[in-house]
Protein backbone atom coordinates (compact mmCIF):
# COMPACT_ATOMS: atom_id res chain seq x y z
CA UNK A 1 0.00 0.00 0.00
CA UNK A 2 2.61 2.21 1.05
CA UNK A 3 4.53 1.84 -2.71
CA UNK A 4 1.04 2.63 -3.87
CA UNK A 5 0.33 5.95 -2.41
CA UNK A 6 4.10 7.09 -3.09
CA UNK A 7 3.70 6.36 -6.84
CA UNK A 8 6.23 5.22 -9.58
CA UNK A 9 9.50 5.88 -9.14
CA UNK A 10 9.33 5.96 -5.11
CA UNK A 11 11.65 4.52 -2.69
CA UNK A 12 8.89 2.06 -1.58
CA UNK A 13 8.32 1.73 -5.07
CA UNK A 14 12.09 0.64 -6.18
CA UNK A 15 12.19 -1.12 -2.93
CA UNK A 16 9.28 -3.58 -4.25
CA UNK A 17 10.49 -7.94 -5.09
CA UNK A 18 7.61 -7.60 -7.51
CA UNK A 19 6.94 -4.68 -8.70
CA UNK A 20 3.42 -3.25 -9.47
CA UNK A 21 4.43 -2.40 -13.55
CA UNK A 22 5.88 -6.30 -13.75
CA UNK A 23 3.42 -7.82 -11.76
CA UNK A 24 0.36 -5.92 -13.50
CA UNK A 25 1.23 -6.83 -17.74
CA UNK A 26 2.16 -10.30 -15.99
CA UNK A 27 -0.96 -10.64 -14.55
CA UNK A 28 -3.09 -9.78 -17.60
CA UNK A 29 -0.60 -12.51 -19.91
CA UNK A 30 -1.50 -15.06 -17.57
CA UNK A 31 -5.54 -14.20 -17.30
CA UNK A 32 -5.49 -13.68 -21.30
CA UNK A 33 -4.15 -17.30 -22.01
CA UNK A 34 -6.90 -18.32 -19.20
CA UNK A 35 -9.39 -16.65 -21.34
CA UNK A 36 -7.87 -18.66 -24.30
CA UNK A 37 -8.25 -22.06 -23.20
CA UNK A 38 -11.87 -21.28 -21.87
CA UNK A 39 -12.88 -19.73 -25.63
CA UNK A 40 -11.51 -22.61 -27.32
CA UNK A 41 -14.12 -24.82 -25.98
CA UNK A 42 -17.31 -22.92 -27.11
CA UNK A 43 -18.70 -24.54 -29.68
CA UNK A 44 -22.52 -24.86 -31.84
CA UNK A 45 -24.86 -27.29 -33.35
CA UNK A 46 -24.37 -27.14 -37.48
CA UNK A 47 -26.98 -27.55 -40.29
CA UNK A 48 -25.85 -31.56 -39.68
CA UNK A 49 -26.29 -31.66 -36.49
CA UNK A 50 -22.62 -31.86 -35.24
CA UNK A 51 -20.97 -29.51 -33.12
CA UNK A 52 -18.34 -27.02 -34.53
CA UNK A 53 -15.36 -25.69 -32.04
CA UNK A 54 -16.06 -22.33 -33.89
CA UNK A 55 -13.89 -20.50 -31.26
CA UNK A 56 -10.42 -21.88 -32.03
CA UNK A 57 -8.58 -18.65 -33.39
CA UNK A 58 -5.96 -16.02 -32.14
CA UNK A 59 -8.31 -13.64 -29.64
CA UNK A 60 -7.64 -9.87 -30.01
CA UNK A 61 -8.26 -7.87 -26.89
CA UNK A 62 -8.51 -4.04 -26.50
CA UNK A 63 -6.94 -3.94 -22.95
CA UNK A 64 -8.38 -0.79 -21.82
CA UNK A 65 -12.52 -1.72 -22.53
CA UNK A 66 -11.68 -5.18 -21.17
CA UNK A 67 -12.89 -6.69 -24.31
CA UNK A 68 -11.99 -9.34 -27.10
CA UNK A 69 -12.44 -7.51 -30.07
CA UNK A 70 -12.45 -10.41 -32.98
CA UNK A 71 -15.05 -12.93 -30.48
CA UNK A 72 -18.22 -11.71 -28.63
CA UNK A 73 -19.12 -15.20 -27.32
CA UNK A 74 -15.67 -14.77 -25.61
CA UNK A 75 -16.33 -11.86 -23.52
CA UNK A 76 -18.71 -13.67 -21.24
CA UNK A 77 -15.78 -14.74 -19.07
CA UNK A 78 -14.61 -11.31 -18.87
CA UNK A 79 -15.29 -9.65 -15.90
CA UNK A 80 -17.68 -11.07 -13.07
CA UNK A 81 -21.42 -11.34 -12.14
CA UNK A 82 -21.67 -10.37 -8.37
CA UNK A 83 -24.58 -11.91 -6.11
CA UNK A 84 -26.72 -9.75 -4.24
CA UNK A 85 -25.54 -7.52 -1.47
CA UNK A 86 -21.85 -7.91 -2.89
CA UNK A 87 -21.82 -5.30 -6.39
CA UNK A 88 -19.14 -3.29 -6.11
Amino acid sequence: MDACKAGFGSEEHLGLTSSFDYAGPMTETVLMGNLAIRSYMLRKENEQGQMDFFARKKLLRDGENMRITNLEEANQFVGRTYRDGWEV
